[in-house]
């Protein structure tokens, strides 16, 4: 269900058009001749379910120190879009290999194994099928409306008369200071939850109330509302 980690920051380098690859491919290093990003895994938490990426952006000497630090300062805003928590620091220089470097350490919540390093934050929610990459907490309940009915003189309800069924549904969200926040819906839309066991489909949702709330790690967004239906969805084909 997860994403490697490396795969997924490397796809998100080259989507803005970074030269980016691994940074220790088992070969001679390349000799730089223009701006490129090296990742490599750092750190991984198990305690606290993250996982830490570095990146090193690396520019020739003859482009000057500046033009590595913009491409740096370009790249960590990729990746905080895209739920990194991101440190940058400052350019140094390798006169060996004569290129200016700015490493970059991008923090996301993920999971490992024996084999690989994921990033599975442990579910992902979509609205219309567009992923919201920072939503942090789901909740649903089931409500049933019907009523019960008792008899004169009877201490126990005799009968139920049937009501309306929906799902009450929220989502919390935390959105970094600067991130672009997605627009609202007023519309009914399908809302879907893609966990590691099952994937369950909420249609004909509406939201009823959408809190926010701006606290130095960037905006709470908490978002209420109700679904008319629900089902598990076996073997969803959701783009992760």
């Amino acid at each position: 269900m997860g994403r490697s980690i490396l795969d997924y920051v490397l796809r998100l380098l080259r989507q803005e058009r970074f030269t980016a690859d691994v940074a220790y491919p088992g070969q001679k290093f390349p000799r730089i001749t223009d701006t490129v990003a090296a990742v490599h895994i750092e750190r991984v938490d198990r305690a606290n379910m993250t996982v830490t990426v570095e990146i090193s952006i690396l520019s020739p000497a003859a482009m000057g120190g500046t033009a590595c630090e913009m491409e740096a300062l370009r790249a960590t805003e990729v990746l905080r879009w895209n739920g990194g928590v991101c440190v940058q620091n400052g350019c140094t220089y390798d006169g060996v290999a004569q290129v200016y470097v700015v490493q970059i350490l991008a923090t996301f919540t993920g999971v490992t194994d024996a084999e690989d390093c994921t990033l599975w934050p442990g579910f992902y929610c979509y609205v219309d099928n567009v992923m919201h990459h920072h939503a942090i907490a789901f909740g649903s309940e089931y409500v049933n409306s019907a009523k019960l009915e008792y008899s004169t003189g009877e201490a126990l309800p005799v009968r139920s008369s049937p009501g309306s069924v929906a799902w009450s549904i929220s989502m919390e969200e935390l959105v970094p200071s600067g991130a672009p926040e997605i627009e609202d819906t007023e519309e009914e839309f399908v809302l879907e939850l893609v966990t590691q066991w099952k994937t369950e489909r909420f249609t004909g949702c509406r939201w009823t109330s959408i809190e926010r709330q701006f606290t130095k790690q960037g905006m709470k967004r908490i978002s209420k509302g109700f679904a008319r239906g629900r089902e598990e969805v076996a073997d969803a084909a959701v783009e992760l």
